[in-house]
C-alpha cells in the first residue's frame, strides 16, 4: 500500500434554479493506493468541516462525505444510481445522472444532474485536480 500526502486543488460548480456557484479550495490530500486510488481529504462548508473520501475505481469513482452533511455518491458515466443526501435540514433521495466521468493520473473530473422526484433540480461538475 502507497500512502502519500499532496496538494489538490478543488473546483466545484454547481448550477441551481439559473444561477451558477463556484466553489474552490485548496487541499492537503491523503491518497492512498491500494486496487483503487483513495483521496482523503477535509472540506469547508461555512464555518464547518466534513470529512470526504473519494474511491477512484475501474470505471467508477464514490464519494462519501461525514459531517453536518452526509452523504454517499457514486457515478458511473452514462448511467443513472440512486443516493442518500443528510443534512440538518432532513434526509433526502437522490438520483445523480453522471454525463462525464474522466481520471486520469492528475485530475478527477465529473459532470452530473442531480435529480429529485423525476427531475433535475441542479448540474454539477466537480474538479479535483493535483498541482504541481
Amino acid at each position: 500500500m502507497d500512502k502519500q500526502h499532496l496538494q489538490f486543488k478543488l473546483r466545484q460548480n454547481v448550477k441551481m434554479n439559473g444561477e451558477t456557484k463556484t466553489f474552490k479550495q485548496d487541499l492537503n490530500v491523503e491518497v492512498i493506493e491500494r486496487k483503487d486510488m483513495y483521496y482523503k481529504y477535509t472540506e469547508k462548508l461555512d464555518e464547518h468541516e466534513i470529512d470526504v473520501t473519494l474511491r477512484a475505481g475501474d470505471g467508477f469513482v464514490k464519494i462519501q462525505r461525514r459531517g453536518i452533511i452526509n452523504m454517499n455518491f457514486y457515478f458511473e458515466e452514462g448511467k443513472t444510481t440512486d443516493t442518500f443526501y443528510e443534512s440538518p435540514a432532513g434526509k433526502h433521495l437522490f438520483q445523480i445522472r453522471t454525463n462525464m466521468l474522466d481520471r486520469n493520473g492528475s485530475s478527477i473530473d465529473i459532470e452530473y444532474d442531480l435529480i429529485e422526484d423525476g427531475r433535475v433540480i441542479g448540474n454539477y461538475h466537480y474538479e479535483l485536480q493535483k498541482v504541481g
